[in-house]
């Protein structure tokens, strides 16, 4: 474990007072299977690529910002380095499990906002797969308009948004649009980081004037915490970014700085936020389970929230009612998904064994759904997920109402049900009260 069990409790903590705020940088974009370049590898490329027109002083090769400059310098950076020298196509690729958990958190809102020095559009990739259209903003007023999700703030620009803007030199700071985006970026930091937790992760960039605009943004910021998960020591650091340092490390400041990989460290938050997630939604089902006549028992229910990060995942989603293409999208358990809280109950109490999200119980594997009160047909039209994804044998839409067949007709016990599955295979969907019946619980 890289994040002890007072970090998490902090961290967790700081996304239950909505004070938590992320901090990316290029060391999110690297581990598998995103593998994307650094940045003195992207100097390196273009410095090589442009060795057969000119020579270029070796100073330039392992230092991106004198490279940028140079191509600034010369009225050829657009035309030149970004057009030609910048291999674009090694800065995208597959989102890894870092980019996963800081586009999670932005969606569900757990993370009040990101900020972000990449220019690759992965975490914005991750949730586009999952039909959310998150944007990166590049200002203040993007990150107040675009509602998709919490902001995304992309304070050094984007690879798919005004490719030509983005941030590579010193010289730009002071010409138009970039100073004006920066500033714009600048304001809102200003305005709404006061106060707030940060968690920075790869975010001590080889870019060292950016560091010192973001030093200048956080000169009045009186944060929270500050938390920093990075291989580099903390003397590297400090060398790296001297003044961002300062400013982070203030007095009054609560300050930390972890020596690990960051998107392991915010897998880990991620697993631990959807664990909390969990326990809160089977609370929803206790006083229905009570009232059934069961006796709840928080040791049972543990084992069944240890569960590996995609499982807790998947049912998030299933507990809210999306299939597994969509996102999860609340902080916290809907309460009207009491009822499929308390088949879940019934299940764990019945000693139903856990399969991922789903369960085994007489021989037949369970997924639970939550239904929301509509028509159990029109729940299951919308669950047109992937050939490739497995389908459970019975798949049970608590909350809903099947119109087709009324729950009378439903013999007790468990007998054989009229309700079969679809020919060609499939899961078999039921109601709350069809399943209760159907597997004599």
């Amino acid at each position: 474990m890289i994040l002890n069990a007072n970090t998490l409790k902090y961290l967790l903590g700081s996304i239950e007072a909505d004070r938590l705020v992320l901090f990316c940088g290029a060391g999110l974009s690297i581990p598998d299977p995103s593998n994307l370049m650094s940045a003195v590898k992207v100097s390196r490329h273009c410095y090589d690529k442009y060795k057969s027109i000119e020579e270029l002083p070796a100073n330039l090769r392992d230092d991106v910002d004198l490279l940028a400059g140079h191509f600034f310098g010369t009225g050829q950076f657009e035309s030149v380095f970004v057009g030609s020298l910048v291999p674009w196509n090694e800065l995208v690729g597959e989102p890894n499990t870092g980019h996963a958990a800081v586009a999670d958190f932005l969606i569900c809102r757990a993370a009040a906002a990101a900020l972000s020095a990449n220019f690759d559009p992965l975490i914005e990739n991750w949730a586009c797969s999952r039909k959310v259209a998150m944007r990166g903003a590049l200002t203040a007023q993007d990150a107040i308009y675009f509602a998709e999700s919490a902001p995304l703030l992309k304070f050094h620009g984007c690879l798919t948004r005004f490719r030509e803007q983005t941030l590579w030199t010193q010289g730009q700071l002071s010409l138009d649009p970039v100073k004006q985006r920066v500033k714009s970026c600048s304001d809102w930091m200003k305005l709404n980081l006061p106060g707030k937790d940060l968690l920075l992760v790869g975010f001590w960039t080889d870019w060292g004037y950016l560091n010192d605009v973001l030093a200048d943004a956080m000169a009045t910021t009186p944060f929270g915490s500050v938390t920093v998960i990075d291989p580099l020591s903390s003397t590297d650091l400090q060398a790296k970014a001297p003044m961002l340092w300062t400013r982070l490390t203030g007095a009054g400041i609560k300050f930390k700085h972890i020596q690990a990989d960051g998107g392991k460290a915010l897998e880990e938050l991620r697993t631990a936020f959807s664990k909390t997630w969990v326990k809160r939604f089977y609370e929803l089902g206790k006083p229905l389970f009570q009232g059934s006549g069961g006796s709840y028992s928080a040791s049972s229910v543990q084992p069944h929230i240890e569960m590996g990060g995609d499982a807790l995942y998947n049912l998030r989603r299933d507990v809210e009612g999306h299939p597994y293409y969509r996102a999860a999208q609340k902080k916290e358990p809907p309460p009207e998904a009491a009822q499929a809280a308390f088949f879940h109950l019934l299940l764990i109490h019945a000693s139903a064994t856990r399969d991922g999200s789903w369960y085994v119980y007489g021989g037949k594997t369970i997924r639970i759904v939550h239904g929301a009160g509509q028509d159990l047909a029109t729940v299951r039209e919308r669950y047109k997920e992937s050939p490739v994804v497995s389908q459970a044998d019975i798949t049970v839409c608590a909350g809903a109402i099947d119109l087709a067949v009324p729950a009378k007709i439903v013999a007790a016990g468990r007998g054989h049900s009229i309700v079969r599955t679809p020919s060609g295979g499939g899961s078999a969907w039921l109601t709350l009260d069809q399943a209760r019946s159907e597997l004599g619980l």
